[in-house]
């Protein structure tokens, strides 16, 4: 009898060993399995293979990159054909074209095709006389231009050279293959004006006939800048920590920038997209920084999401508030959750209060669908899903006035749309790690031939410009 029930025990494991078997098999194809291997319980939000509805967002969103895409440089146009972009949507371009990768919307041919013609076209870049890139540049003839696109040197933004510098570490880690033709693109430029020993971002521009650089960020896109300029070693201690200020929006704490925006000539706004993209892109972890500035980070954007959570709970308001355009005055608009001292205020470039001019955002609302998966994002997308013409890409949004579309169409959008889709199909972030080594730390290795550019080697942390 006790023989009988030792055999009978050992052939009860020997089947729950080949169960196990079975099942880790079974389960290492299936996406439970691939959630668990790529550490995506480390992430909030949606994660998972596209359904079919989603791949289809994503061909709406690449098929703007097919129509605006200029054959002789590869750059894409910043609104549907108008040959104008800045570097902020060229990096939004180069993260675009990794995710249409990714999710298999081009395939590794039309891929280096693309990206070939863009790398040829940004290490040939001209340059303003202090060996910046310029704000603006034409589509067509990668010619530095005003916002009119007629010839002329406008000056630089730190901060969209640090969106560019993300872009390109995006396409070095997903394709390793083209990092030391992305590397050289940088290796053109002088930093000594862009981010000063200290971390400050610096922008230029013309003042006395003269290129003049002045302090950069507004709290949100400081920190974003900040962080991307860390990814490549450059200081980042000041702009990554601006001086902020806490308010209560609906009895919600928002942090907001305290400086004047009288005295900075920069609008003082809170919206969506520099926290969105601090989730998209490195999961609010930032390779090297402070923790506690990385948990502020976390925070702000939580309660950033929670007051337009709470104010569509409470007003039944759609609410997913970003900065846009309009094919008409005011033609740039801050939709703002705080903006200039006002709660849900809808400010132009020109200033002025525009409040029927308060939109859905689509961006937003990609970011904010993917970044939470909760009925509030749910109801969103369900009212921006169709959002788009199938055939030119995904529009601004919807207004909250009158449900109507902003039928404007750009390259950031359509840019978000991807990027949210890969982060979901990625499961989790686009950046998880940095190279040890690459062309740009061998170059900046060498002693006796330094670039002498104010890269991140030749600084003195708190000392003068190099």
């Amino acid at each position: 009898m006790l023989k009988t029930v030792r055999v009978f025990r050992l052939g009860l494991l020997l089947l729950i060993a080949v169960a196990l078997a079975l099942g880790f098999s079974w389960l290492n194809r299936t996406a439970g399995m691939r959630y668990v291997n790529s550490g995506a319980w480390h992430y909030p939000g949606r994660m998972g293979e596209l359904t079919d509805e989603e791949r289809q967002w994503a061909e709406v969103a690449w098929r703007y990159f097919k129509n605006n895409t200029q054959a002789g440089t590869g750059l894409i146009n910043a609104s549907d054909n108008r040959p104008v972009t800045s570097l902020w949507q060229i990096g939004d371009s180069l993260i675009a074209l990794t995710a249409a990768r990714q999710l298999g919307l081009v395939d590794e041919v039309e891929f280096d095709d693309r990206l070939t013609r863009m790398l040829a076209t940004l290490n040939q870049l001209p340059l303003t006389g202090l060996k910046t890139p310029n704000l603006l540049y034409n589509t067509a003839t990668a010619a530095m231009v005003d916002y009119s696109n007629k010839p002329a040197t406008l000056g630089w933004s730190a901060q969209d050279i640090a969106r560019l510098m993300t872009g390109l570490r995006i396409v070095a880690l997903w394709h390793p293959t083209y990092s030391e033709y992305l590397d050289r693109i940088i290796l053109r430029w002088n930093f000594c004006n862009v981010v000063d020993n200290n971390g400050q971002l610096l922008r230029g521009g013309m003042r006395d006939g003269k290129l003049t650089p002045q302090p950069e960020g507004r709290l949100g896109y400081s920190e974003y800048g900040a962080a991307a300029l860390a990814l490549w070693g450059f200081p980042s201690e000041k702009s990554v920590t601006p001086p902020y200020q806490s308010v209560i929006v609906d009895g919600i704490a928002i942090d907001v920038d305290a400086r004047d925006p009288r005295t900075t000539y920069t609008p003082s706004v809170v919206t969506n997209t520099p926290y969105v993209l601090g989730g998209l892109e490195y999961g609010w972890e930032t390779p090297g920084n402070d923790t506690t500035l990385l948990t502020a980070q976390r925070q702000r954007a939580q309660n950033i999401y929670r007051v337009q959570e709470q104010r569509w709970q409470k007003l039944k308001i759609l609410t997913a508030r970003d900065e846009y355009n309009l094919n008409a005055a005011p033609w740039h608009v801050y939709d703002t959750i705080f903006g200039n001292g006002y709660a849900w205020n809808t400010l132009g470039d020109d200033s002025n209060f525009y409040p029927t001019r308060a939109l859905v955002s689509t961006r937003a609302v990609f970011g904010l669908w993917t970044l939470w998966d909760t009925d509030f994002t749910d109801a969103l997308m369900a009212m921006t899903r169709l959002t788009r013409d199938n055939q030119r890409g995904w529009f601004e949004g919807r207004f909250e006035a009158t449900g109507g579309y902003n039928r404007m169409i750009t390259l950031t959008t359509n840019a978000m749309v991807l990027e949210a889709l890969m982060y979901k199909s990625n499961y989790g972030p686009l950046i998880r790690s940095l190279p040890q080594e690459s062309y740009f730390t061998t170059r900046l290795s060498d002693v006796f031939n330094p670039p002498r550019l104010c890269m991140p080697q030749e600084r003195k942390p708190g000392g003068p410009k190099p």
